[in-house]
């Protein structure tokens, strides 16, 4: 027999993490970086793709790069804090092991970047250039942990579909823009997405146990983090200068979506 309901006994379980969106980005991300690791296509898929990106303005590209950067990422998703904190917390309760995963891949790996391997007429560089450190991407890791935690901590179940497709889209197109502007090869952004969107989906899970970050003095610390990188994107060099004033667009929204979570707070 179950024990009796009492004042004392909980009756709000823990929100369930939806497994065929947590695993199915993740095993189709892994599976195309599979495929390109064994057949070998690695530098000519670069260089297919990273030419094809050429009828696409090189501006585009560059300004979705410098959202996936990690401080791009945050000031992204700052607004969120105000009404749906538990998506911000749960990326950042991801972060940890995202930079486990990223930067130490990076080292160990120490995968020459498509600059330091390839002549400089035979694929298109935009901003700045990078030789080392190629695998995987931190960008597609960032952008992907971030799809990840809007996906699967969206509070409402009969819009998350909706939500899903739109942030793996974004991220995708983030993740993309990593080859479009000639940084990292193909296997660095698949293995990079499917990672982050693993991570990210342990975070979900993880805010659906630990209500600490998404309580409001959570969202004090989070909100906090975010006006101060938002604020510091005003001033850091990321790598694609011709796109400033978007950057300093980005950075305007991270703060004011920052200090209206902090505004909220206080009038609690």
């Amino acid at each position: 027999m179950l024990p009796p309901v009492t004042d004392s006994t909980p009756t709000d379980a823990p929100p369930a993490l939806p497994l065929g969106w947590a695993l199915v980005p993740a095993l189709v991300l892994a599976a195309l970086a599979a495929g390109v690791a064994l057949t070998g296509t690695n530098q000519a898929l670069f260089v297919s793709l990273n030419g094809a990106a050429r009828r696409i303005p090189a501006g585009v590209w560059s300004m979705l790069t410098v959202t996936g950067s990690v401080i791009g990422a945050i000031a992204l998703l700052a607004p969120t804090l105000k009404t749906r904190p538990r998506l911000l917390a749960s990326a950042f309760l991801a972060a940890p092991l995202a930079i486990v995963f990223s930067e130490g891949g990076k080292r160990y790996f120490d995968i020459m970047r498509p600059a330091g391997v390839l002549e400089a007429d035979s694929f298109n560089l935009i901003g700045q250039k990078l030789y080392v450190h190629a695998f995987p991407s931190g960008h597609a890791v960032t952008v992907f942990v971030a799809a990840a935690a809007v996906a699967l901590a969206w509070p409402n179940p009969a819009t998350r579909k909706r939500a899903a497709v739109v942030s793996l889209t974004l991220a995708g197109l983030i993740a993309f823009s990593r080859i479009a502007v000639g940084a990292h090869w193909p296997l660095d952004v698949l293995t990079g997405a499917a990672g982050g969107w693993s991570i990210g989906a342990l975070g979900a899970w993880l805010t659906g146990r630990s209500s600490f970050l998404h309580d409001p003095a959570g969202v004090r610390v989070i909100a906090a983090i975010a006006l101060a990188t938002s604020l510091a994107m005003l001033f850091i060099d990321l790598g694609q200068p011709e796109v400033r004033l978007y950057r300093i667009g980005l950075a305007a929204w991270g703060i004011g979506g920052a200090a209206a979570a902090l505004s909220n707070d206080r009038s609690a």
